[in-house]
């Protein structure tokens, strides 16, 4: 297959990109920055926030994939980094999805990225790709993001919404980042604990995308997580066994509030159980279900 990636420098990107290689398909690249002749992949330049896209030049594809978004972590959230944030989302699927409609032969499936913040603060509720979105300003996000395919699906193109949970990878991701307090014996869980993160490996994220191109019956929002979310108390416990080190200097909310605002609140403390309905009832097989597996294999 001739298949479309952007995204394709991101973690998950990356990986894809190996595999569909490995696999023998033809991977063409979208890029903000100029091309590269001698890249593996044939690059096409774009430019979202200017609508730059032309779409005459790449030719036919089977399969378009967009992973682009800004980081949703770091700093606090300033009211010019919630725009980038919301902006590399929706200017680019919209511009995406547009150019895609106009092309004399569609694709016959559009995947984009999406996130577990669609359902915002949610407890204990258990949920699945028919539970509606939650509140707060990745919930409000992930709804124009996932309405900006609106143009692709009138076009006749299959269009799923990936809901990615956090992904396990010792590249990069939620590791690298526990990774350092744990280090130095700094480890502890975030708030009380008790909130849910849905997570996957990358090895599974990849498959799952796959899995996706292959199943032309899947369409609409996908939760692309393992089938057992976990709280983030047993996590921090796992890692801490696994690492033997300490996890005893626990974050209160008070702290995280005050230090990391609105940011800190929606990445580390809300709780999303979120549940991959639409996987299960399609058969997929995941490589790892358990948390302690594979954070054996990725802390070590």
């Amino acid at each position: 297959m001739r298949i479309l990636v952007s995204g394709g420098s991101g973690l998950i990107g990356r990986a894809l990109i190996t595999t569909l290689l490995s696999e023998g398909h033809q991977v063409v690249q979208l890029v903000r920055r100029n091309t590269n002749p001698d890249a593996l992949t044939k690059e096409f330049s774009w430019d979202p926030e200017d609508e730059i896209f032309e779409h005459k030049d790449i030719g036919p594809i089977d399969t378009a994939i967009h992973l682009s978004g800004s980081s949703i972590a770091g700093a606090r959230w300033s009211t010019k980094r919630k725009l980038l944030i919301r902006n590399s989302r929706v200017l680019s699927t919209k511009l995406l999805s547009n150019g895609l409609g106009k092309m004399a032969n569609p694709p016959n499936l559009l995947i984009v990225a999406s996130g577990m913040g669609f359902y915002g603060d949610r407890g204990d509720e258990p949920l699945n790709e028919l539970s509606g979105p939650g509140n707060g300003f990745l919930a409000d996000t992930a709804v124009e993001w996932e309405s900006a395919t609106k143009s692709a699906k009138k076009a006749g193109i299959r269009v799923v919404n990936a809901r990615f949970g956090l992904i396990i990878s010792r590249n990069g991701g939620l590791l690298k980042t526990l990774r350092i307090p744990f280090r130095f014996a700094l480890g502890g869980q975030l708030g009380d604990g008790r909130q849910w993160w849905p997570w996957i490996s990358l090895d599974d994220a990849v498959n799952c995308l796959s899995f996706l191109i292959e199943n032309d019956d899947i369409s609409g929002a996908v939760n692309v997580t393992a089938p057992a979310p976990v709280r983030n108390s047993e996590l921090t416990s796992a890692v801490s066994n696994i690492l033997s080190k300490p996890a005893w200097v626990n974050l209160p909310k008070s702290i995280i509030k005050i230090t990391l605002g609105q940011m800190g609140i929606e990445t580390m403390l809300h709780s999303q159980r979120a549940l991959p309905k639409v996987l299960i009832d399609a058969q997929f097989r995941w490589r790892y279900e358990i948390i302690e597996e594979i954070l054996r294999r990725e802390l070590r």
